[in-house]
Parts: C-alpha cells; sequence; structure tokens
C-alpha cells in the first residue's frame, strides 16, 4: 500500500502515465499485452545492488580510517563522510523505487498489425512497429539473464539488421530496432509474432513498398483485393508519420 501511494505521488510529479499505452493499429480483439518478468525486477536491482554497496563500503571505510587515523581528531573530514553517507543513503532509496516503478512501467502490446513498445517513468521511451517493416525476430540472452530465465526479444524492421550493434540489444526502442526486454516466453512471443506475420503477408498485405511496385501504371490492382488496396493505403500513411 505505501508503494502504491509513493508510486503515485511520483508519477504525478513526473507526469508519467499510469496506464497502459494505447493499443497500435490492429483488430481490437487481436490486442495482446506483455510484461517483463518479475526477475527482470530482480536483476535490475541486483546490477544496481553491487555498484551501491561498492560505494557505500568505500565511504563506510573511509569514516572508519578518519576516526582511527589520528589521536586528535579533526572531526572536519569525519562529517563530510557522514553526509556522503546519508546522501547514498537517501539516493538508495529514490533509485529503489524508480528502478521498481520504471518495472512497472514497461509495456509490450501486440495486435494483428503493429507492436508498440513503452518503457520508463523518468525517461519514457515509446515506439512502434508494423509488421510491414518486420524483417527479423531474434533472441539475446547473457549470463545473468540465462541464470534468471529471462531472454531479450529483438524486433528489427527494415534497415535495422546489421545496424552496427551486433547482437547486443540498446534501449527497448533506438531506430530500426525494438527489444522486448526481461520476458521469460520469449520463445513463445516470437512464436506468436512469426504467425501473425504469416498471417499479414499471407493475406496480401507485405512491405507495402513491393506492393505498389507490382501495381501497373494504368492504376490497376494487379489482382489485389479491394480491401488489400484500402489496408496497403493505411500501412502507407502509417508509415509516413514514423
Amino acid at each position: 500500500m505505501i508503494y502504491k501511494r509513493i508510486r503515485k505521488t511520483l508519477l504525478r510529479l513526473l507526469k508519467a502515465p499510469e496506464h497502459p499505452p494505447d493499443p497500435p493499429a490492429g483488430s481490437p480483439e487481436s490486442v495482446q499485452i506483455f510484461r517483463a518478468a518479475p526477475n527482470f525486477l530482480k536483476l535490475q536491482m541486483l546490477v544496481w545492488g553491487g555498484g551501491f554497496a561498492a560505494g557505500l563500503a568505500g565511504e563506510i571505510a573511509y569514516i572508519a580510517f578518519e576516526h582511527f587515523s589520528e589521536v586528535d581528531l579533526d572531526f572536519g573530514p569525519v562529517l563530510v563522510g557522514y553526509l556522503l553517507l546519508a546522501g547514498t543513503l537517501l539516493g538508495f532509496v529514490g533509485k529503489f523505487f524508480l528502478i521498481q516503478i520504471d518495472y512497472d512501467m514497461r509495456y509490450y502490446v501486440v495486435t494483428d498489425r503493429s507492436l508498440r513498445i513503452r518503457e520508463g517513468a523518468l525517461h519514457i521511451d515509446e515506439a512502434t512497429f508494423t509488421f510491414a517493416n518486420v524483417q527479423n525476430l531474434k533472441i539475446h540472452q547473457g549470463p545473468l539473464e540465462r541464470l534468471l530465465g529471462l531472454s531479450n526479444l529483438v524486433v528489427e524492421t527494415a534497415g535495422g539488421a546489421g545496424g552496427g550493434s551486433g547482437d547486443k540489444p540498446g534501449k527497448s526502442s533506438r531506430g530500426h530496432q525494438g527489444v522486448l526486454r526481461g520476458v521469460s516466453n520469449a520463445k513463445e512471443i516470437r512464436d506468436q509474432m512469426l504467425a501473425l506475420l504469416k498471417r499479414y503477408r499471407d493475406a496480401g498485405l507485405g512491405d507495402p513498398e513491393d506492393r505498389w511496385r507490382e501495381t501497373p501504371a494504368g492504376g490497376v490492382s494487379g489482382g489485389l483485393s479491394p480491401e488489400s488496396i484500402e489496408r496497403l493505403r493505411e500501412i502507407r500513411d502509417e508509415l509516413r508519420l514514423v
């Protein structure tokens, strides 16, 4: 209860949205919302906690050294040490809540036509990817993530593959790459998205640029149904907004 009140207050101060993002383009009945696994929060705490513990140990060692290094004690350096320690402990409390809130505000929303990723509360990143542009899906897993049963599902869109970042995903959305970070069922999500991609393209709704090239100069649809042509126009309009 205390955490929920603090979270609500912090979100108001940060002017961050409290609710999941609106679903991207697609049929309402196809909307699926995926979240990072609880172990992802543990991983974030573990990585941050290691650095915090090292800094705290250094400050305690500094205070102890100043206390016992001389008989005639100069309280100036000791006071500085205690002030640094107090600041570190206050920072610990603030960072703890920010990591927790960041985890709570992380959403991956999938429809039959597109994907939307939103993360963060202090710095909010949101990106939408249409299946018309998705080129590749791959799974990345580091040693700590493997230990905790976590994976990152990387979604690469046109122009995003081979972008020089190797196999390591960066932020959840950067350029032509989206990352569903810290999920425990990456293979299941990937298979679902591959099935949606196949259904999407089997319906004649693949890369819109290729489709428009196939349209004869006289404006004949090349055998596409009116519904497919209308859908392609919607995709074209969406891509212009990207």
